[in-house]
């Protein structure tokens, strides 16, 4: 026997019994639940299916129709056919991945070209427009700033000399003889210098005694105790200090009050106090440790010596 045959005769009977089965329950049930005496699609299709399969012969039937017997030479030709089907598939993987490579390439290719597109003509021309206004004002900006930069750094060494001119020029008040011709020669060389310093916006400002102290204006140089002056406020000022076109040039140099010394005294005491308490608290916690230690080494003896 055939097994194929077989399976075809088995799967033939088995939609003729539920065909036949359909047919007695929609006759039985029908006066109940109507139920309609033609087969359903599922047993139909299961039918048809295997009146199909019924029809259609095998391979093996084939053969043996035609008088050929599977031997070595077929099964040689069926793995070879097997195998050319594979080596194709092979093929046409290998040509979809090439494909895919292409059309990833292709899309950058075609996005590149919608930005140069973007960029060309009315659009492209105002973006670089704009993008060079743009490019303008922030070197403008730097330029300014560099210039700024340039001018306090070429002004600052000059300080010195301009504060000895004008000291100079101050005691031109009390000067007579060949000093005062010298004093009144040189004035006209300082009315010059003071006007291009004007004209730099070079301004001086002072720092009075009780002014809080601040430490983008200020530098301190001392600290002292004083009973008439807050703490960190300025005691006195030593050197005056200049801005330049808003911008600070030179802080200027004062003396800075630490406060009362009685105070200043108390504060200290009180931290020698708050150090010999924190000193005294680490010994007794030392003494503490020594004596636990002590009792536990006669209790340990014995066992040792067990």
């Amino acid at each position: 026997p055939n097994p194929a045959w077989a399976m075809r005769v088995c799967s033939t009977s088995l939609a003729l019994a539920l065909l036949a089965f359909h047919a007695a329950e929609a006759v039985v049930l029908q006066p109940r639940v109507r139920a309609p005496l033609f087969p359903s699609p599922h047993a139909l299709r299961c039918l048809s299916s295997s009146v199909r399969l019924a029809a259609e012969p095998s391979e093996t039937e084939a053969a043996a129709g035609d008088g050929a017997v599977p031997d070595g030479e077929g099964m040689s030709d069926a793995k070879a056919e097997k195998a050319a089907k594979k080596a194709e598939k092979d093929a046409l993987r290998a040509q979809i991945d090439e494909l895919e490579k292409k059309l990833t390439s292709a899309r950058g290719d075609f996005v590149a070209a919608q930005d140069e597109a973007k960029d060309a003509g009315e659009n492209g021309y105002l973006l670089l427009a704009a993008n060079f206004e743009r490019e303008r004002q922030r070197a403008r900006t730097e330029l300014d700033g560099q210039a700024g930069y340039g001018r306090l750094e070429a002004m600052r060494p000059l300080l010195p000399f301009v504060e000895q001119f004008a000291a100079l020029q101050a005691e031109a008040d009390g000067a007579d003889g060949g000093a005062a011709e010298v004093h009144k020669y040189y004035s006209g060389i300082h009315k010059q210098l003071t006007q291009v310093l004007e004209a730099a916006q070079l301004e001086p400002f002072d720092s009075a005694p009780g002014d809080a102290y601040d430490w983008r204006r200020h530098r301190e140089v001392e600290r002292r105790p004083s009973e008439e002056v807050a703490k960190n406020c300025v005691l006195e000022q030593t050197a005056r200090g200049y801005t330049m076109g808003g911008e600070l040039l030179r802080e200027a140099e004062v003396v800075v009050s630490s406060g009362s010394a009685a105070a200043a005294a108390a504060a200290e005491a009180e931290a020698a106090a708050a150090a010999a308490d924190a000193a005294a608290a680490v010994e007794a916690a030392a003494a503490a440790d020594g004596e636990e230690a002590g009792e536990a080494g006669p209790e340990a003896g014995p066992e040792g010596s067990e």
